[in-house]
């Protein structure tokens, strides 16, 4: 598994470098040439509709999960809108990866 994780917070956090030993992903630097299976863009970042466009650009079939510390419909909406496949909060967004990666039961 190729995660793409566009979430300065979370991966601090989580201490994540190169494996999410959680899922046994190995982490893509935002420049990677490589198709991630999955991608997840925190809505916090300035630039999270615009890059929620450029990536479902690049990778159309690619699920783009985006987080955020809090609920707000309004951006979710929006980052739907903008190619967005889900929405999950951060303390969960592991096990809606997973999910969503099929690594669950």
């Amino acid at each position: 598994m190729k995660i793409l994780l566009l979430c300065h917070d979370l991966t601090t956090r989580l201490r994540l470098t190169h494996v999410w030993s959680a899922a046994g992903a190995t982490m893509l630097t935002k420049t990677s040439s490589e198709t991630p299976d999955c991608i997840v863009i925190d809505l916090g970042r300035r630039d999270a509709l615009a890059e929620i466009i450029r990536l479902r650009a690049l990778h159309p079939e690619v699920d783009i999960v985006t987080c955020a510390a809090t609920f707000d419909g309004i951006a979710v909406e929006a980052a739907k809108a903008a190619g967005a496949t889900d929405f999950a909060a951060r303390s969960f967004v592991g096990q809606r990866v997973a999910r969503r990666l099929k690594l669950a039961g």
